[in-house]
């Protein structure tokens, strides 16, 4: 399937930000293309009337057994009237279908190629799901915290920061939920490293610093993120939440960040 945007990525004609939330319609058909390639490329794995009737009742419309203009018209036609989150839905119900038949390596770097010429905000994960895109460095820490947690000590932390990931790829992006549950899984993390579970997150700051065990400006840091939380997304405020999508980015990954610091730190 490499001949997918063949040409136009070679030639690095791919929009340079990727913050659409949004499925427009051009992308829509191009889906379409992708889906019913593979089944052509592939004859014996998966037949278009059962690819057609998946996608249509899949997006909650009523497939016909022989459509007029064939089953690629007739599809392209049922997608371009849904919402648009409907259409990321998709994506993920054909996962299991394709990777069934041995087809999900194609069918996610051809879905990707998509995604990536449009400039939206999402890439299909090698899990299957929808993640949203981040800088190479940023996403690296974002594994790296996954892998830093997925360890007995730190099981409830991963709980919150799994809640948070998914706040994040969110469609639309939950930013309020996505803020407040990776600073529970950093606070949950920072409890656990110093061996301190009824305290508050400012209070093993405030341990820390009584013990110096970080520099005192990372310290001074920390003490900071605190005051952001509590001001703009603690638990219990009925203020409506006002970090703009940029300061959500910040809140986000200096959490995770804080989370690789406390996890590695002897």
């Amino acid at each position: 399937m490499g001949w997918i945007r063949d040409f136009s990525q070679q030639e690095g004609l791919v929009p340079p930000s990727r913050n659409v939330e949004d499925a427009p319609q051009p992308m829509r058909q191009e889906l379409i293309d992708v889906f019913f390639s593979l089944t052509e490329q592939n004859p014996r794995t998966i037949e278009q009337d059962r690819l057609h009737r998946v996608i249509c009742q899949s997006l909650g419309v009523g497939a016909s057994a022989n459509p007029y203009g064939g089953f690629r018209y007739a599809t392209g036609r049922d997608i371009r009237g849904v919402e648009w989150p409907r259409v990321y839905d998709l994506i993920s119900r054909l996962w299991p279908e394709f990777t069934g038949h041995g087809l999900g390596p194609q069918f996610r770097d051809s879905v990707n190629r998509v995604l990536a010429a449009h400039g939206v905000a999402w890439d299909l994960g090698p899990d299957g799901r929808l993640h949203r895109v981040l800088p190479l460095a940023a996403q690296a820490q974002i594994n790296a915290a996954f892998t830093e947690l997925s360890v007995a000590r730190y099981v409830p932390a991963l709980a919150l920061f799994n809640a948070a990931r998914d706040a994040y790829d969110d469609r639309p992006r939950r930013d309020r939920d996505a803020c407040a549950n990776v600073f529970d899984a950093m606070e949950s993390v920072a409890k656990e490293k110093y061996q301190r579970p009824q305290a508050t997150f400012g209070n093993v700051v405030a341990h820390i610093r009584q013990t110096q065990a970080l520099n005192e400006q990372i310290i001074a840091v920390l003490e900071t993120i605190n005051t952001l939380r509590n001001r703009n997304f603690g638990h219990g405020m009925a203020a409506p939440f006002s970090l703009n999508p940029t300061e959500v980015d910040f809140t986000y990954l200096v959490c995770v960040g804080a989370i690789l610091m406390f996890t590695r730190t002897p």
